[in-house]
């Protein structure tokens, strides 16, 4: 390889470790305020922030115990435990954030609910992420409820509102195999950032590890 070549890598390589550098992981004691009654109850007062060079980008929470499935093995379609339209928990977007879903749609400051959901199958979405699995995004103003949103067409146009299109909002979930105890926020090789940690899961009333590998900042190509 050419010493221009050599360079030009290098380059490459401090301008990833200087991406991932420039955003920060902490964590949040207090849940946010803009919930019903009802999802406030059950989300944990524990929970992620995101910050970037300008500030606070964003924060996650889940519920104080997130429902899933008992024996549930992963598939090529299906890498978590989760029933669809099940809600996980919220999120709150940092005022004056310049922030946006996994497919680049711009998401206003403000509180949501986290709710599960699969790519639908039907051709358009391939290639769009590495797993069917991901999270959508819904006003906290619009979703009151706790119950699972079954009907993913209903599920769908709530989360729209979010991004205030005729899309919902989603954020990819990838792999969870490798997720370890430790939070983490780190770079993978599509350059988007991924917040990595274990949740509380509870199965039967019994309470179970989640893992949760989810992309807060980086877009789809697809």
């Amino acid at each position: 390889m050419s010493l221009r070549c050599l360079l030009a890598a290098s380059l490459v390589l401090a301008v990833s470790f200087a991406q991932a550098d420039d955003h920060k992981l902490s964590t949040v004691k207090k849940g946010p305020e803009g919930l019903s009654p009802a999802i406030a109850k059950v989300v944990d007062s524990n929970g992620f922030k995101i910050s970037g060079p300008d500030g606070a980008l964003v924060e996650i929470w889940l519920l104080k115990g997130v429902p899933v499935l008992d024996k549930f093995k992963p598939n090529f379609t299906k890498q978590y435990p989760l029933t669809p339209g099940q809600l996980l928990g919220a999120m709150r977007i940092s005022k004056g954030a310049d922030y946006t879903d996994f497919r680049g749609q711009q998401m206003d400051p403000g509180v949501y609910t986290l709710r599960y959901g699969l790519q639908p199958m039907d051709g358009n979405h391939v290639g769009t992420s590495e797993t069917y699995d991901f999270i959508l995004a819904l006003p906290a103003k619009s979703d009151k409820k706790t119950d699972t949103i079954k009907d993913f067409q209903e599920l769908a146009e709530i989360s729209a509102k979010a991004a205030g299109s005729a899309h919902p909002a989603i954020f990819s979930l990838l792999d969870p195999a490798k997720v370890e105890k430790k939070p983490s926020l780190e770079e993978n090789d599509f350059e988007h950032l991924v917040l990595s940690f274990v949740g509380k899961g509870k199965s039967k009333d019994k309470e179970v590890d989640l893992k949760i590998a989810l992309v807060v900042v980086g877009q789809s190509e697809g």
